[in-house]
């Protein structure tokens, strides 16, 4: 299943790049995911809880991340158990739905004034995990000038 989010932007494209190639600043701010751990640069583990009408469910994915001069492609590999976690949490899993297994990708392409930001995944519970990172992403753009000017201020650009 796919679903596309596209914001109009005034910022240049080349800070929208820096800012969304930074997998910590994108994925705390734009989808409902934690970073977890990285494992490099490019390859990091995240993980969310997603809810939906009628259960909840842990997402456990292992990404990597492509960057070219307009585009930035998050490759996402979904999987139960890729993170371990605490007892605890073991036990507040078990009250939870089965997290899912499947592939996908967000794609952020950068145009003149806008960013086009894709979100396509196959396989288990596609419609609500789409729909749930579209929904956090939506809820976000209302805020979207305010994000990257403080994190410019932040970052000094």
């Amino acid at each position: 299943m796919q679903a596309k989010v596209t914001i109009s932007s005034p910022f240049e494209k080349d800070i929208i790049l820096k800012l969304f190639s930074d997998q910590k600043f994108f994925f705390e701010n734009f989808t409902p995911f934690t970073i977890i751990n990285e494992e490099s640069e490019n390859v990091f583990y995240v993980y969310g809880e997603f809810y939906s009408l009628f259960s909840a469910f842990d997402v456990e994915a292992r990404v990597r991340k492509y960057i070219s001069s307009y585009v930035i492609t998050y490759i996402l590999i979904v999987q139960p158990g890729l993170i371990q976690g605490s007892y605890d949490n073991l036990i507040d899993r078990s009250f939870k739905g089965v997290s899912p297994k499947g592939n996908g990708k967000i794609v952020i392409s950068m145009f003149q004034g806008s960013i086009e930001i894709t979100i396509d995944y196959e396989g288990d519970k596609e419609k609500a995990i789409v729909n749930f990172i579209a929904k956090r992403m939506n809820k976000q753009i209302k805020n979207f000038d305010k994000i990257i000017q403080l994190e410019r201020i932040k970052r000094h650009i």
